[in-house]
């Protein structure tokens, strides 16, 4: 819907805080067996859903640099798995 009122190339289309949590916990709660560990990444999500726009950097610098906050994440707290498919 917002597509269609803003156009694909007028916006980027994000989550909010809530939606992101609500899918972390509704994916991984079964999947990551140690408390700690799952703890660990929520608590890093949570600074990544806050994490500003540095000065000059773009939405695509600033995506990409979220993803790569998420995948460093992920790869320290469950270093068996492979997060860069």
């Amino acid at each position: 819907m917002v597509r269609m009122v803003w156009g694909k190339d007028q916006m980027p289309i994000c989550f909010c805080t809530w939606h992101n949590l609500k899918i972390w916990h509704l994916c991984s709660m079964e999947k990551i067996k140690d408390n700690g560990v799952w703890h660990a990444i929520l608590d890093d999500l949570h600074t990544m859903m806050y994490m500003p726009i540095e000065l000059g950097e773009n939405i695509k610098a600033f995506m990409t640099r979220g993803k790569n906050k998420v995948i460093e994440s992920f790869t320290q707290h469950l270093p068996d798995v492979s997060w860069t498919q």
